[in-house]
């Protein structure tokens, strides 16, 4: 029996690293700690190459219940990322959210796993009565797993 060949795309995106398998991300927008849903919030994911240009891979506008559908992102083989000296198990995204009268958030490092669907929950704050230049979005720079 011949063995078989696996071959990965490169993703010059990606400085090189192999990504040959995928994840999901999907992002559920609330506001409060009543987990209230925000129908109809704009949903910016995007990838970034070594050289710092974005790539949109997803806008979406949420559902009834703050939800957006499910998107595909290229990720490196959960194979790739068995021990300390491989490359990460992981492809690093960021999430903008945007909806008029709340502030605008801005999520880095969201990080979307081989075979799993990541949900990033994203909680607004609204914006009515505040001062007017209350405007800076809110960031959020999420930390690696340590896998």
């Amino acid at each position: 029996m011949r063995p078989r060949r696996i071959e990965y795309l490169q993703n010059p995106r990606k400085g090189g690293i192999h990504l040959s398998a995928q994840g999901r991300i999907q992002t559920h927008v609330f506001t409060s700690s009543a987990n209230l849903p925000v129908p109809g919030a704009s949903v910016a994911v995007t990838d970034t190459s070594a050289d710092g240009r974005e790539t949109l891979l997803s806008f979406q506008l949420t559902n009834s219940s703050g939800n957006t559908r499910p998107t595909d992102v290229d990720t490196p083989p959960a194979a790739d990322s068995q021990s300390p000296d491989q490359p990460v198990g992981f492809t690093s995204l960021r999430v903008a959210v945007d909806m008029p009268g709340f502030e605008r958030v801005i999520v880095t490092n969201v990080q979307v796993f081989p075979g799993v669907t990541t949900i990033q929950d994203v909680q607004l704050l609204p914006t009515e009565g505040l001062p007017g230049d209350w405007g800076t979005p809110i960031e959020f720079d999420l930390p690696s797993q340590s896998l």
